[in-house]
């Protein structure tokens, strides 16, 4: 009885924002704070998503962000200065207490998969052309940064030449990632893996089902799997 319930709450957009509401407690405080300078900007949050004291800054063209049914975003920044920028929130994603996507400069990305639980994340692109990619079901902790890039140029002393581009960064499906780690440019980290806390990603793990760890990370065991609920023996 209760799951034929739930599916039919899911199947109305607002009676499933009614009872987030009623979960939360949160009948009357502010919802989405916006400030939106430039032309063809695009905000699209859907009817049964779920915002808390959020802020959505943009300034300059063209730039999309989209949140599915069902998100349920609380304190959530999202802060855009560029143009054709995009930003894709799936459904069910959870932001509990915070956060910001934080976007730079032209045609960057950042896309954040179903189901996904953030506490306190920073996510970043901060070049023109890059990309951050969330998968879906992954775990994040508090004071977590994600980033395409150093912000800043590193120069090759003799040549003048910039040494230090963006690179994308990619979380594949199924991660957890614990609190205090850095999550830096060009890396990937494959489906059912950790990372540990306060760990310093600087290179990809191509081996999927691993356990991650330090600074810099390095691999610390294979053939594991995790499960968000704590599971007993017998």
């Amino acid at each position: 009885m209760k799951q034929r319930v739930y599916e039919f709450i899911k199947q109305h957009p607002m009676l499933l924002k009614l009872a987030l509401v009623i979960k939360s407690g949160s009948f009357f405080k502010s919802t989405v704070t916006k400030t939106i300078q430039g032309k063809r900007n695009k905000l699209s949050i859907s009817r049964s998503a779920f915002c808390v004291n959020c802020t959505i800054d943009i300034d300059g063209n063209d730039n999309t962000i989209l949140i599915e049914e069902g998100a349920r975003l609380h304190g959530l920044t999202v802060y855009i200065r560029g143009n054709s920028n995009r930003i894709h929130i799936a459904k069910q994603v959870r932001f509990k207490r915070g956060g910001s996507l934080w976007i730079e400069d032209e045609r960057g990305e950042i896309s954040i998969g179903t189901r996904t639980m953030i506490e306190d994340v920073h996510v970043a692109v901060t070049e023109p052309g890059s990309s951050i990619r969330i998968g879906e079901d992954c775990l994040l902790a508090y004071d977590i940064d994600v980033r395409t890039g150093d912000s800043h140029s590193i120069l090759d002393a003799t040549t003048g030449q910039r040494i230090n581009y963006a690179k994308d960064v990619v979380i594949d499906d199924h991660v957890w990632i614990a609190a205090h780690c850095s999550i830096l440019k060009g890396v990937r980290i494959r489906k059912n893996s950790i990372v540990a806390t306060r760990s310093v990603l600087t290179k990809s793990f191509d081996q999927e089902g691993i356990i991650i760890g330090g600074n810099p990370a390095k691999l610390l065991k294979d053939n594991i799997n995790w499960a968000q609920e704590r599971l007993y023996d017998g």
